[in-house]
């Protein structure tokens, strides 16, 4: 009798295996570490739960994982839900996650956290991107809700306040999934229009959930590319969201951002007083100093009187004139005696046969001075002719043309002639 084996191929024990572990485990809780973890480019992600003993791979697909409000990372202990499966290609064994969860602490505070980092790292909450809030705003962007209490206590306060000329809401709704798309689109219509001193975006407290519009990334990057200056006033005062940290001013509340934007009555009032004293005191000051250099000018002119700087003009010149005199009159007297002196030494030492040749000498000198001086040869019958224009010494007859006037002067006396011809050197001479 032959006996009958069984003998399965790997697809059916595989496909056997994998049945019964979704039927024994078609949804489970798995608690673990995530180590290894991966993110595909079609949005899937893979990673192992791992603790003291073993681990177990996982698959999260993109359409499950769509929805998760905080990044997975190495390290980070979760509580993934799914189906235990058997991947048969590789026969390998795997949790098909479909929901994940941080252990202990709340995704929305991982996220929060994550994403607090993310955009400090890019300096999105650095105080030198940051401008400046305006101390009188006249012209205010409200974003909030129009039917929630923060409007309620921003307007109350401001009520009481003044030098606000205008406010502007931009209703929005500030909780649930619709509130951070309209929250970016005001923020982004009030950025465009650049016709507000300041943007307030505010709302009342809450949980981290409530808050969750406030913390969404699209909503704190329109906030930091606002054009202008810009007011977070959201939840109490233990209460932080992102916006508050990407804001150029952070309020903790609405109504200490109503107080803060525009000074009370009684504030203004004290420091219009505090001005009026200042002012006051200035222009006392101002008048006692004035006074001072009103007093040293006229003192000046008294001193500096131009009759009497004259004056005393006058009677410098007459004393030094006087001390001209005499010093010259005795500079000259001292000179007369050193030539008078020189005179007696000379007649003294020099010979009188040494004088003579000296004397004849200085004669022949003369007569020759004389000879040269420019009215010796009109002694000797000679003239001199000049243009009587200019003065000029005519050397030539090149020198006056036709109808010019010339002086002729002589030994004793001067004619005047006009030249009727000319003719060149070697022809007749110059007929006057």
């Amino acid at each position: 009798m032959t006996e009958t084996r069984a003998v399965y191929s790997v697809t059916e024990i595989l496909q056997s295996a994998r049945a019964l572990l979704e039927a024994k485990f078609s949804y489970a809780l798995v608690e673990g570490e995530i180590s290894e973890f991966t993110k595909a480019v079609s949005g899937h992600m893979y990673f192992k739960l791992k603790d003291e003993k073993g681990s177990l791979p996982c698959a999260f697909f993109k359409g499950s994982n769509m929805g998760l409000t905080f990044k997975p990372e190495i390290g980070m202990k979760v509580i993934a839900g799914g189906s235990l499966t058997l991947y048969e290609r590789d026969g390998k064994f795997q949790l098909n996650v479909r929901t994940l969860e941080p252990k202990g602490v709340g995704a929305l505070q991982i996220a929060f956290e994550q994403l607090k980092k993310k955009l400090l790292e890019e300096g999105l909450f650095s105080d030198e991107r940051k401008k400046t809030v305006p101390e009188h705003p006249h012209k205010i962007a409200l974003i909030t809700s129009p039917i929630g209490a923060a409007i309620q206590d921003f307007m109350k306060i401001l009520e009481t306040r003044v030098g606000i000329d205008q406010v502007d809401l931009f209703p929005v709704k500030v909780q649930g999934a619709e509130s951070p798309g309209e929250i970016i689109a005001a923020v982004e219509e009030v950025s465009e229009r650049a016709e507000h001193d300041v943007l307030v975006l505010t709302r009342g407290g809450g949980s981290l959930e409530d808050l969750a519009a406030f913390n969404d990334e699209g909503v704190v990057r329109a906030l930091a590319a606002c054009s202008i200056p810009t007011i977070c006033a959201v939840g109490h005062e233990v209460d932080f969201s992102l916006c508050d940290f990407v804001a150029d001013r952070r309020e903790p509340t609405p109504t200490a951002a109503a107080a803060h934007i525009a000074p009370g009555i009684d504030e203004t009032r004290d420091r219009l007083e505090q001005l009026q004293h200042r002012l006051t005191e200035a222009l006392e000051n101002l008048l006692d100093d004035k006074k001072r250099d009103l007093e040293g000018f006229l003192q000046t002119l008294r001193d500096r009187r131009p009759d009497l700087l004259l004056d005393q003009a006058r009677q410098n010149l007459d004393y030094r004139t006087e001390d001209l005199k005499s010093a010259l009159t005795e500079k000259l007297k001292d000179q007369a005696l050193r030539l008078q002196r020189s005179s007696d030494f000379l007649s003294r030492m020099t010979p009188m046969h040494l004088i003579a040749p000296i004397k004849e000498r200085l004669k022949g000198l003369e007569a020759q001075l004389q000879a040269y001086h420019p009215h010796g040869p009109l002694k000797r019958g000679y003239a001199i002719v000049r243009r009587k224009d200019n003065g000029k010494i005519l050397r030539s007859s090149d020198d006056a043309k036709k109808g010019d006037k010339l002086v002729i002067e002589l030994q004793k006396g001067s004619l005047e002639s006009q030249v009727t011809s000319s003719t060149v050197e070697g022809e007749q001479g110059m007929l006057l």
